[in-house]
């Protein structure tokens, strides 16, 4: 068998189980606990669930997939721009499959059992010209809808919180950010405003998307916000688990690919350029950290003494280590005559 095809068949051995996790899970929120939809009692004179109901959205549910889709072709675009490196778009695709799965389940269930009535509810129940709300508690049900309990709008209606489009927008377009201000070495201390321009330019089109589901009556405020930021806090989680920090120097190139076959502690080098698909070979030893680095670059890495050197010849002085060999000739303690006792005879 081939080297390279050997190698791609156990990295796909020590990823499949994460890939084959993230796309079950991915599968049973989304197709399966649809029948599980929770239809409380709201209050017919809310006036936050009296908006009139949109026919037509700027981003209707069947434009979520799109947007998911997006999400995946611009990392993909983005790899073969800012990398095109085989193992770095693995990483990404994994990364962000991932935290699809795992956000949108958590999405699909808090919405499934929260049961919130959109705003625009009691447009979709056109409840009876007569009816109320329950005498002895207050509320009502689904009994004073024309429209059937069983319509998609009823059901529909009643997923609010939180927002779907503005929790998945944010965990593709985020990953997608975080990508580039990596590749782009955002915080490299050289404040080049252009980079932060373009890195959070995929969040700025996720933050109109939330502002759209508002204005189209689909979700309150405090829908969208949830979860957004919900939608950001566990894709950087599983951002950082392929990517070092974006403080780290080096945060443009992925953490190695672990192994099936016990090679774990060596694994592929992560010297690679940016022009080449694939790494160095599994019968070369390679080290993790590049080796083109300069000296003082690998004192401030790997001890607080060079890190003191460092700062010592920025400010124009050598820090000159001591040696006591080279002070053995500057003074020598054995020609001092010593005091003289005071009961000695020559006192």
């Amino acid at each position: 068998m081939p080297p390279l095809l050997a190698r791609g068949l156990r990295i796909l051995q020590s990823y499949g189980v994460d890939w084959l996790l993230a796309v079950l899970i991915a599968v049973f929120a989304n197709f399966y606990l649809d029948r599980f939809q929770n239809i409380p009692d709201f209050d017919l004179t809310d006036t936050t669930i009296q908006y009139s109901f949109k026919a037509k959205e700027v981003f209707p549910n069947s434009t979520l997939a799109y947007i998911l889709a997006f999400s995946y072709v611009l990392l993909v675009i983005s790899n073969l721009l800012l990398s095109r490196n085989m193992w770095d778009l693995h990483h990404a695709l994994l990364g962000l499959t991932v935290s699809f799965a795992l956000v949108g389940s958590f999405e699909e269930i808090v919405r499934i059992s929260v049961g919130r009535p959109r705003p625009d509810f009691l447009a979709r129940c056109n409840p009876f010209e007569n009816a109320t709300n329950g005498h002895f508690f207050g509320l009502a049900n689904v009994t004073v809808c024309q429209t059937p309990a069983t319509d998609p709008l009823i059901k529909d209606g009643m997923r609010s919180f939180f927002s779907g489009h503005a929790c998945l927008s944010a965990v593709g377009l985020s990953f997608n950010s975080l990508y580039w201000a990596g590749k782009l070495q955002l915080f490299n201390q050289r404040s080049y405003t252009s980079k932060a321009w373009l890195v959070f330019s995929p969040l700025m089109v996720s933050i109109y998307i939330c502002i759209t589901r508002v204005t189209d009556h689909r979700h309150h405020w405090e829908d969208v916000t949830v979860g957004f930021f919900l939608g950001l806090l566990p894709t950087y989680a599983f951002y950082r688990q392929f990517y070092p920090a974006l403080e780290d120097p080096h945060c443009d190139l992925p953490y190695p690919p672990r192994l099936a076959s016990g090679e774990v502690s060596r694994g592929p080098s992560r010297t690679w350029g940016p022009r080449q698909w694939f790494s160095a070979a599994d019968e070369q030893p390679t080290p993790l950290l590049p080796t083109n680095r300069s000296n003082r670059e690998m004192r401030d890495s790997t001890s607080n003494l060079g890190h003191v050197e460092a700062e010592l010849e920025s400010g124009g002085l050598i820090a000159t280590p001591f040696n006591p060999s080279s002070h053995e000739h500057e003074t020598n303690y054995s020609s001092i005559p010593k005091p003289l006792d005071p009961h000695s005879s020559g006192y």
